[in-house]
């Protein structure tokens, strides 16, 4: 079902409260069905026809239903009705406030990955009172205490049921939570937890962007931030990384000359979507500039001919890309992104080209050198990393396909895996990725996003061909020498290939691939995330095979959840009871950040000599 506003996770919650008992059993079968009913209206009015008697309004300001009222059902059981909870379950969620339009909305985590949109908290009733930023005195209030120890709380349900058992009722728990949590300012752990909602959502409807490993990452960060929240005695350094920031601060900047690099569209789990676009100064340091607000994958596909909101250029952030900006009276945020504000001037100026100063000289950092940042910024939360932190520029040459990914070989003989940075098939990421493995022997300029969790892998965002009497690609004038992979598509005849075969790698390794070992946790830490407790409880735990691989605290780690799994305690008359499932998720959330550090620095390791 497309078309509808977004609503707001109180609204939901009130609407599936109100529902009796009998009927929430059905609520997730009401919501299979209700994919295929007609919606018709605007974004103030929406109708959705359930049948030839019944119909679901929906009433937005400005584009999200706000309040339960607005949402109206004309069957006879109504507002206590499957309908509309059913309607209003399919809709995305919106959880932000309205946001005053001279100042610009933080886009992290956005501007660096697909992951969540960081959106400013609620700004009436109680929420408004709750602190934005780290408390006074460094120490936690104790509503912020509890906001925290109720999203815990849901994140242990959540990871006991498993995909298979989160339905609509366990999912609007969370989100509940996730309101709680940013209306009194805990904005990392909301936005996480948005995330997650999200992801358990598109698990259900097998949604083709849906990735079971972006959603146990998330849920570890979840469940990692929200039991340090929950504590007591946190260091008061620590406190704005916990809690993370509803908007970003943005000081003024001296004139700046800007130089497009590239386009890369967005597409938040959160409900955000929009592009964000790389430019570089004279100094060759980067910049951001994002145009981000609720939408879907098509917004962002739309987005990169939007006009730049920076000055009055009118470029777009296509056209940007191939060309610059003077900028005076500007602001950005000490990460790079920079403002949007009335009083920001701007005028186009020329262009320049990735073999030409000062673009050219990002190409000539040491590869060491570029890793070493690369991986040091995937490490910081998403608002604090530099602009452009976690960007690799490489040159490489095209070796072949391999599944669903691209090999491609460094100058130094190493070989990497190009794989997509998103897999909406409304932008042009996989179209152009394909093409690309076609283009055996063409040598480009790539700039990608390193994945840390991977050996030797970069997420393609645009390639630029290098002149040479060899193979290469024919692209457009209007291109200016470059591809936004996410916008620009690529057409069979701009392939000008040698015909050389698709070459493999030494030995035939698998580019991509970590230790079997490593590899063998994450599967366990998945299939819990997938089925729930209940399947790790029969699972066998492989510890020897773990501790052949000389991974004995994982295989300790390991042993410790599955025991866990499988505990259940019992009542003075024997009879098996339920526990919290606290002993549980600690035990998964122990192996989860093993498995990831141990993961990440093999993964830093295959990169360096």
């Amino acid at each position: 079902m497309t078309g509808l506003p977004a609503v707001t996770a109180p609204v939901l919650a009130e609407a599936l409260d109100a529902l009796p008992g009998r009927l929430r059993k059905k609520v997730d079968d009401a919501v299979a069905r209700a994919g295929g009913w007609p919606v018709t209206g605007g974004a103030g009015e929406v109708t959705v026809q359930v049948d030839d008697a019944t119909t679901v309004t929906l009433v937005a300001t400005d584009g999200v239903v706000r309040d339960a009222a607005a949402a109206r059902c004309s069957c006879l059981l109504a507002p206590n009705c499957l309908h509309r909870v059913a309607v209003l379950a399919l809709a995305p969620v919106d959880d932000s406030a309205p946001v005053d339009d001279s100042a610009p909305v933080d886009p992290a985590p956005e501007t660096v990955g697909p992951a969540a949109v960081a959106v400013p908290g609620p700004t009436s009733g109680s929420a408004a009172e709750a602190p934005v930023g780290p408390p006074v005195g460094g120490e936690l209030t104790e509503r912020q205490r509890a906001a925290a120890a109720g999203l815990w709380q849901v994140a242990v349900t959540v990871l006991a049921a498993g995909i298979v058992g989160c339905g609509v009722v366990l999912r609007t728990a969370l989100l509940r939570a996730v309101h709680e949590a940013r209306a009194n300012g805990l904005h990392r752990v909301a936005a996480t937890g948005t995330r997650v909602a999200v992801g358990l959502r598109a698990a259900r409807a097998a949604e083709p962007q849906y990735r079971l490993t972006d959603l146990t990452d998330d849920l570890r960060e979840l469940l990692a931030v929200s039991r340090r929240l929950r504590g007591t005695g946190l260091p008061a350094g620590e406190l704005g990384h916990l809690l993370g920031t509803a908007r970003r601060a943005y000081d003024p900047q001296a004139g700046l000359r800007l130089y497009g690099l590239c386009a890369v569209p967005v597409v938040a789990d959160s409900g955000y979507g929009g592009v964000v676009t790389y430019l570089v100064d004279r100094d060759g340091r980067l910049w951001t500039v994002a145009d981000l607000a609720p939408g879907d994958v098509g917004r962002a596909a739309g987005a990169g001919d939007s006009a730049v909101a920076v000055g009055e250029s009118g470029l777009s952030h296509r056209q940007l890309t191939r060309a610059g900006l003077v900028v005076s009276g500007g602001t950005a945020s000490a990460s790079g992104q920079l403002g949007t504000g009335r009083s920001v001037r701007a005028v186009r100026a020329g262009g320049a080209g990735w073999a030409d100063d000062p673009l050219v000289g990002l190409w000539a950092q040491p590869l060491a050198d570029q890793v070493r940042r690369a991986f040091a910024a995937s490490a910081l939360p998403v608002p604090e990393r530099p602009a452009g932190a976690d960007l690799l520029f490489l040159t490489v040459r095209v070796l072949g396909t391999h599944e669903n990914t691209v090999l491609a070989a460094t100058g130094d003989g190493g070989v990497l895996t190009l794989t997509v940075a998103d897999e909406h098939a409304e932008l042009a990421h996989r179209h152009n990725l394909r093409l690309l493995g076609q283009a055996v022997g063409v040598e480009l300029r790539l700039v990608g996003r390193l994945d840390p969790t991977r050996r030797a892998t970069v997420q393609a965002l645009a390639v630029a061909p290098v002149p040479a009497s060899g193979p290469g690609l024919g692209l457009p004038e209007s291109w200016a020498g470059h591809v936004d992979l996410g916008y620009d598509r690529l057409h069979h005849s701009q392939l000008r290939t040698a015909g050389e075969p698709a070459s493999t790698p030494v030995g035939g390794q698998r580019p991509g691939t970590g230790d079997p070992a490593l590899r063998l946790l994450r599967r366990h830490l998945e299939r819990v995330v997938s089925g729930g407790r209940a399947v790790q409880a029969l699972a066998d735990s492989s510890q020897r095979g773990l501790r052949r691989a000389r991974l004995d605290l994982g295989a300790y780690l390991l042993g410790a959840m599955s025991v866990a799994a499988r505990a259940r305690p019992r009542d003075p008359f024997g009879r098996v009871t339920d526990d919290d499932g606290q002993a549980f998720a600690e035990s998964w959330l122990a192996l989860a950040v093993y498995e990831e550090a141990a993961s990440r620095a093999l993964a830093e390791a295959s990169w360096l000599p």
